[in-house]
Parts: C-alpha cells; structure tokens; sequence
C-alpha cells in the first residue's frame, strides 16, 4: 500500500529510521535504570558513597571515656583500699591515714616507712610536743621547719597537714643527702645530719636503733 502512495513512503522512510534509534536508546538505557530502581550505585552515587566513606575515615571516632578517667577510677579504688589497711593496721582514723599516705605520696616516701615514723615519733598523736621541742605527728623543731618551708611558724607545725608536708620533704631531702640509703636518712632524722656525717667521716656507724624501730612495720 505504501508503494501506491509515494509521499507516504518517503515520509515513513524519514520517521522510522530516528524512531527505531529511540527505541533501540529506552531498550539500552532500561537496564541502568532498573540498576537504580533496584538500588545498584551508579557512579555518582558511587562518588558520593566514596567521599562519605573518606570523610568517615578522616573524623576521629568519638572516645567512649578519656583515658585518664578510665585510669584513675581504678587507681582511687585501689588507694581507697591501702589507705582503709593502714588504718587497721595502726589503730588510726581513716581521715588521718589518708592525710599520711597523700603526704608520702607526694614527696616520695614509701607508705610504710611513713607510717612507721609517725608511729615512732608520736604514736599518731597531733599536738604532742617533745622536751626539745619538736612538734606533732612527724616531731618536727621549729627551726628545721623554717629551714625547709620559710614562713613556717611554731603553730603551723600542729596543723596534721602542714606537720606532715615538712616532715616528710624534710626526710625527702635526707634520702636525697644520702643517695637513698633509708636507714641513713632515718638515723640523721632522727640525731641530726650533723651527727650522722661526724661518725660517718670517723668511720664509725651512726645507727642508734631508730631506723629499726621505724621500719619495723
């Protein structure tokens, strides 16, 4: 029928060649579109995903707790506990334990050895004053005080706190002196540095029983 009506042929002719490439585009096109319905990334959603997952790997995660808070949970449990076992072990308050433990903390001083001079100088007692004078729980003189902390008064040394403080530097620089010798250093606390590097430079033995008694536990 198209042969008998040539205008109609040739316009079919001129229709159907850009018809047939326009179908052939929806039948090559529909399987990248049935990729997206479905979900499938095509490559922008590719690059998208892409630069969200570098984003992702660059931000620092989020820290479930600092470390420090982590760390020092345990270690106050732990310090809890050792302060509670000094005070049963000595008869003294917990307030009073713990004030002696943090002052041997702070300047080094072995717990132990801390908590055996205070026995042995006062026997835990905080306004104790000595025939020579020295004061309060770690027996300190007014004059080693002021040596150790200028400005520190006679009335200063019966506050637990400050008493401990300068007793225990007191003995940290004995310690220092004598290289970590803890039986020299608790002599010389005891009778003196003077005393004790006398009989040292005689060649003679300065010990007079008091690092004993001390470290007796």
């Amino acid at each position: 029928m198209l042969r008998r009506f040539p205008e109609v042929g040739a316009l079919y002719d001129r229709v159907r060649r850009p018809a047939t490439m326009f179908v052939m585009g929806l039948v090559l096109a529909a399987p990248a579109t049935g990729m997206l319905v479905r979900g499938e990334p095509g490559d922008a959603e590719r690059t998208t995903e892409a630069r969200v997952t570098q984003v992702a790997m660059a931000a620092p995660a989020a820290p479930l707790a600092e470390p420090a808070a982590r760390e020092a949970a345990p270690d106050r449990a732990r310090d809890a506990a050792v302060v509670e076992n000094y005070a049963r072990r000595y008869g003294v308050s917990v307030p009073l334990a713990r004030e002696i433990y943090a002052a041997a903390r702070e300047y080094g001083i072995d717990p132990k050895v801390a908590f055996g001079l205070v026995r042995t100088e006062s026997s835990f007692r905080r306004t104790v004053v000595s025939h020579a004078g020295a004061i309060g729980y770690a027996q300190v003189l007014p004059s080693t005080a002021r040596w150790i902390e200028p400005g520190t008064t006679r009335s200063d040394l019966f506050d637990t706190r400050t008493n401990l403080r300068v007793g225990f530097k007191y003995l940290r620089y004995l310690l220092d002196k004598y290289n970590g010798d803890v039986r020299l250093a608790l002599t010389a606390y005891n009778r003196g540095p003077g005393t004790v590097d006398r009989v040292l430079a005689r060649g003679g033995n300065p010990d007079n029983g008091y690092a004993g008694k001390v470290l007796r536990g």
